[in-house]
């Protein structure tokens, strides 16, 4: 109970990269005391008065340890704990919302709508069951039901920032751009210190071919939250896209320092390791810089959070890999002929 507690205090202190592990810890000891059915002694309780102690936070402990399994992409672990969570607290629509976040996360769309639709059954007003399954929607290419479900989910929610962002994105996917830049400007309003609103705004601007004010709104998203890597890798493809000074080759190594920075603060973020190693294999002189690709994506391979990231890395590494050894097999120094 000490490290459940610790959690807390480290969760309402914000300090989630510490307070995760005590959840994940205590729950992991109370497991384990409830399965071996240990009896105790005079000065060590037994499993049945542990449970009995914590039973009141025993639902909150397993939401908790969910979240850092599903966080690590331990879908099978996370589905437990979330289960388990629904077992002891059937009526909590906000477990639902998170048992289908984890179902789509593993591509079993049925599933998740079934648990959407089960999560608004008991409790009509839940905005994160509308926000979520707008984002299922999204997967689906199905804009008119995401944009209806965002619609609703802001009604419920006015003060709710996320649901008016992804509608400039639906927006943007129907190149409503004055309807998005609308939304966004209010969003700025709302909250101007916001990493997710300016990293909208550079995506709004990236679209418009606004090349400068998108890296603009990306660096300021980058300040604003030093730890997420998409603006990293939106800040680099701004970077790729806008020519030199003089009209001349784009600045290849602020892009290239960009997508580093990305996989530095996010080990598991796929996108960063495709353009890096596209970018590198690009600007490789010679055959050994292009080995050095396939290395890069060796370290992604491992840090896959999906089959489909998995099967798209591995295509990369396979088409580097022959163009490496064809190069040598002909006595090429480098496998750019430009």
């Amino acid at each position: 109970k000490v490290l459940y507690e610790r959690g807390c205090r480290r969760a309402y202190e914000k300090r989630f990269e510490l307070a995760i592990p005590d959840f994940e810890e205590s729950y992991k000891l109370v497991k384990g005391l409830m399965n071996t059915g240990d009896s105790g002694s005079a000065s060590q309780p037994d499993a049945s008065t542990i449970a009995l102690d914590l039973y009141d936070e025993y639902p909150k402990l397993l939401e908790w340890a969910g979240m850092g399994k599903h966080l690590r992409y331990d879908l099978d672990g996370a589905s437990d704990c979330y289960e388990k969570c629904s077992d002891l607290d059937p009526t909590n629509a906000e477990i639902m919302v998170k048992r289908a976040g984890v179902k789509m996360d593993g591509g079993n769309y049925d599933d998740a709508i079934q648990l959407f639709e089960s999560a608004l059954t008991l409790d009509p007003s839940t905005a994160d069951a509308l926000l979520h399954r707008s984002n299922l929607y999204m997967l689906q290419s199905n804009g008119d039901a995401a944009k209806t479900d965002l619609e609703s989910c802001i009604k419920l929610r006015p003060d709710f920032l996320l649901p008016r962002l992804r509608l400039a994105t639906v927006l943007m996917g129907n190149n409503d751009l004055d309807g998005a830049k609308t939304i966004l400007a209010h969003c700025e309003r709302m909250d101007p210190q916001s990493s997710e609103v300016h990293s909208y705004l550079g995506e709004m601007y990236f679209a418009e071919g606004n090349l400068t004010d998108a890296k603009e709104s990306f660096d300021t998203a980058i300040k604003l939250e030093p730890g997420n890597p998409t603006p990293y890798v939106n800040a680099a493809l701004a970077v790729m896209n806008t020519p030199g000074v003089t009209g001349g080759p784009p600045d290849v190594a602020s892009a290239m320092e960009l997508l580093e920075s990305a996989i530095k603060v996010d080990p598991m973020f796929h996108a960063a390791y495709v353009h890096l190693g596209q970018l590198k294999l690009s600007m490789a002189v010679n055959l050994s810089m292009a080995s050095e690709v396939i290395a890069l994506y060796d370290k992604g391979i491992k840090e896959c959070r999906s089959p489909e990231e998995l099967k798209d890395i591995c295509s990369m590494r396979v088409l580097t890999v022959a163009q490496v050894e064809a190069g040598n097999a002909l006595g090429m120094e480098t496998i750019n002929m430009a």
